[in-house]
């Protein structure tokens, strides 16, 4: 499988928004925080992966509802 990012922000709430959206409409996601703790908000970000066949539908659908 061969992932692609959406989507990353500093903010969780937004990451989990987005997952709820995707997975609503059948796209399988998965996230990776890359903040650097020690420096929260700073340094790094949350990185959101679909599948690279759902890329596209993925990133319309967080465009549609103002994620992007």
């Amino acid at each position: 499988m061969e992932n692609s990012t959406v989507f990353f922000s500093v903010s969780h709430l937004k990451i989990m928004t987005a997952k709820h959206l995707l997975e609503e409409a059948g796209i399988v996601s998965h996230s990776i925080n890359k903040l650097d703790s020690a420096h929260a908000g700073v340094f790094g970000d949350i990185e959101l992966y679909v599948d690279k066949k759902d890329e596209e539908a993925a990133r319309k659908i967080l465009k549609e509802a103002e994620i992007l």
